[in-house]
């Protein structure tokens, strides 16, 4: 690619992850090299074996259970955040080698909401992109101030809800939401 953009997805609507998905498997699809990152999610969403399977994706995995951080205890959330900080530290250091066409950041924006990791970290890896790195972040808006992403960002795309099975109780569905 001979340059790349920053995409950002978000939002409280379904699609974020599933267009980001779209954006692997369509890159994947010339040969491209990917890297994917999920934030907050535990590797058993059922896109992780397929993403796995391709041969040019590299899939960097969460290890245990991954609760929802904002139910935690503050010395819970700040052992969720060391942990996940020693992730994107591995996630930075391939990024930044330059050896990627496309960098997936699932939920990244969920991590810098809620202080996981630090904003700084992600402003420098936008900031610092490598030129011919595609750059796609998602997560939730949490009614947040995210003028700093926007600014940087070349696509930005909202994902509303308006209506959801959730709302009635209805919980995440294999194949589905998960």
């Amino acid at each position: 690619m001979e340059k790349g953009c920053i995409q950002l997805y978000y939002g409280d609507g379904k699609g974020k992850t599933t267009a980001a998905i779209g954006q692997i498997v369509r890159c994947a699809g010339y040969n491209f090299k990917i890297l994917v990152y999920q934030f907050l999610k535990e590797p058993k969403s059922g896109e992780v074996s397929v993403l796995k399977s391709l041969p040019t994706v590299e899939y960097i995995e969460n290890e245990g259970e991954i609760p929802f951080l904002f139910n935690l205890t503050p010395e819970q959330q700040e052992f969720y955040a060391q942990k996940f900080q020693k992730k994107f530290d591995e996630v930075k250091e391939k990024y930044y080698s330059g050896q990627y066409d496309l960098v997936v950041l699932d939920e990244v924006i969920d991590a810098y909401n809620l202080g996981t990791i630090k904003k700084e970290e992600l402003h420098q890896m936008m900031d610092n992109r490598p030129e011919h790195t595609e750059l796609v972040i998602t997560g939730h808006q949490y009614g947040m101030n995210m003028d700093e992403l926007f600014q940087r960002a070349d696509y930005v795309t909202k994902f509303v809800k308006e209506k959801h099975p959730f709302d009635l109780g209805m919980p995440c569905r294999v194949g589905i939401e998960q």
